[in-house]
């Protein structure tokens, strides 16, 4: 696959890519709000740096110069990107939802708002956060005392 297509999905975020030495570093802006959870971060391998833009922190991801090294780098900027979107998604969502329900509420009577019931249906085959694709980061950590 070609360097294009695997930086591709982050060119909203993408600052620049630097050679340091035996190293790629991949410097990344994301929103102020965006959380980086340490169960996905290498904080070994993760530098903070500022930006003009008070919306907004720059956070570098450093991975060696391999291809396994940049794999796990890429997949868990992913990862952080893909938390991140599917949150404010969730919010928005959510502000949509409380709007129609203060609606609801101001136009129902209260006999039929007691009444009121939520229920969601899960679907199997829905993406989970935690779902890794093939190569996962612990099947690479797995492999590394072979």
């Amino acid at each position: 696959m070609s360097f294009y297509k695997e930086i591709a999905p982050f060119t909203d975020y993408l600052q620049s890519v630097r050679k340091i030495e035996n190293y790629f570093s991949f410097d990344m802006i994301f929103p102020t709000k965006w959380s980086l959870p340490k169960t996905i971060i290498d904080e070994n391998k993760v530098v903070g740096y500022e930006v003009t833009d008070t919306n907004y922190k720059g956070i570098t991801f450093v991975a060696s110069i391999d291809e396994k090294d940049v794999a796990q780098t890429l997949l868990r900027i992913a990862k952080i990107i893909k938390l991140n979107k599917e949150k404010e998604q969730k919010e928005v969502l959510f502000r949509q939802t409380i709007d129609k329900l203060k609606k609801t509420f101001e136009q129902t009577d209260l006999d039929s708002l007691q009444k009121l019931y939520f229920d969601f249906e899960k679907d199997e085959t829905e993406l989970n956060i935690d779902d890794e694709p093939k190569n996962t980061i612990s099947e690479m950590d797995e492999s590394d005392g072979e």
